[in-house]
């Protein structure tokens, strides 16, 4: 990952949990319409938190969880019932240490009142700025205006070039309002 500039040759997972994280707190909020009970409010706001599970830096072997978290907090708006758009925003860290600084934004789709399919697009900023694809698939369920969520994502950092892999689990709580 050292081509991606995030921190110690390891921003690709890094980026991969913020995207993780957004995709999990916009279909949350996608899958509350869908619940059936009453429409779900047209806004909420998402807390996340991911983990890198495994990674593969470009032409490299397969390496395990990355001893990393990355903490979100997001913004998200339904544009019909089934689809959301959302911003989540945040730091990750790597064994403790500050790794980067990223901005989310991603398109949600409730695809069953419990099942999304996510794509987000990671911008870390800070240290360096690129280009992160995430695509997810979640599960959420509505306890009134909370849901929790579940998201397994994929992701490969594609904005400098010599793409990675990455796979990430997320779990959030979406307040809708």
């Amino acid at each position: 990952m050292n081509g991606h500039g995030l921190t110690g040759g390891r921003p690709a997972r890094v980026s991969r949990l913020t995207g993780l994280a957004l995709v999990l707190a916009a279909v949350g909020s996608t899958g509350a319409a869908a619940d059936g009970a009453a429409p779900a409010p047209s806004n909420y706001v998402a807390g996340l938190l991911g983990t890198t599970l495994g990674y593969r830096p470009p032409g490299e072997a397969w390496d395990g969880w990355q001893h990393d978290a990355t903490t979100l907090v997001g913004y998200g708006r339904q544009l019909s019932p089934t689809v959301a758009l959302e911003l989540d925003v945040g730091p990750t860290f790597v064994r403790g240490r500050y790794a980067a600084f990223s901005l989310t934004p991603g398109l949600v789709w409730s695809i069953h009142p419990n099942v999304y399919l996510a794509a987000r697009f990671v911008v870390p900023v800070d240290p360096e700025t690129n280009l992160v694809l995430s695509p997810g698939v979640g599960l959420s369920r509505a306890f009134g205006r909370v849901m929790p969520t579940l998201e397994l994502s994929v992701s490969s950092a594609v904005g400098r070039g010599n793409p990675d892999l990455g796979v990430s689990l997320t779990a959030g709580v979406l307040v809708f309002f």
